[in-house]
């Protein structure tokens, strides 16, 4: 019988061994766990957001970061906009577009369309009016882009909770994984012990030798006959 006592040698190798596979056993589940993560992260993205949603997201993220490291970082930033005469002060205003106003050209196979230069191509929905309607390249404030992207383009939520359901399978996946993995670990152990599981031939010295038959009474070697010649 195998000794399961901390105070032995043996007992300790055995402690040492099943902390080591229960590290491997939660960098497996992890590995698994971030996977699903960002599967369905990916997923949430291409089937769940608006195109400009989708279009945004890289500077969405850009902008949360430096505007979370500091108030005063700018960066240069391309958004669709719609230029219009603005009757108070007689000049024209630049205004962001929004999923609300515009709408992805599409080609004949249903595909949407994109300009080698300027990138996605869209139309303006009717009844919204406008002078100019292009792509603006402009260095603006990462803490002004993220505001106008929060509210005007991912309706008030901020950067992580965009994801937050993604995260959800992860712990589950993990502790699962885990109490399986411990479960089915302890029972091929104990089968190994009991003599049920091919042990292999191993190289013993005589110490171990002597304390691995310290409870046995004897060998058994099984003998054949051989057979008469005639």
């Amino acid at each position: 019988m195998a000794s399961r006592n901390a105070l032995t040698e043996e007992g300790r190798t055995r402690i040492r061994n099943f902390s080591g596979r229960l590290t491997s056993y939660l960098v497996v589940w992890a590995v698994v766990g971030v996977i699903l993560v960002l599967s369905g992260a990916w997923l949430r993205t291409r089937y769940g957001y608006l195109p400009l949603q989708r279009l945004y997201l890289s500077r969405y993220i850009k902008s949360s970061i430096k505007s979370f490291i500091s108030f005063k970082t700018t960066s240069t930033y391309t958004i669709l906009v719609r230029v219009i005469d603005d009757p108070a002060t007689g000049t024209q205003q630049a205004i962001g577009c929004t999923d609300n106003e515009v709408t992805p050209v599409r080609d004949d196979a249903g595909r949407p369309m994109v300009d080698p230069k300027l990138g996605a191509v869209f139309r303006l929905r009717p009844g919204f009016p406008h002078r100019y309607f292009y792509w603006r390249t402009e260095r603006l404030s990462d803490a002004e882009m993220h505001r106008w992207l929060r509210d005007h383009i991912y309706k008030g939520r901020p950067l992580l909770s965009l994801y937050w359901i993604c995260f959800i399978p992860f712990p589950l996946i993990v502790v699962g994984g885990m109490l399986a993995s411990v479960k089915l670990d302890l029972r091929i152990n104990r089968e190994y012990e009991e003599g049920r599981l091919l042990r292999g031939v191993r190289l013993l010295g005589h110490k171990e030798y002597a304390r691995e038959t310290l409870r046995t009474d004897g060998l058994g070697l099984r003998v054949l006959r051989p057979n008469k010649r005639t």
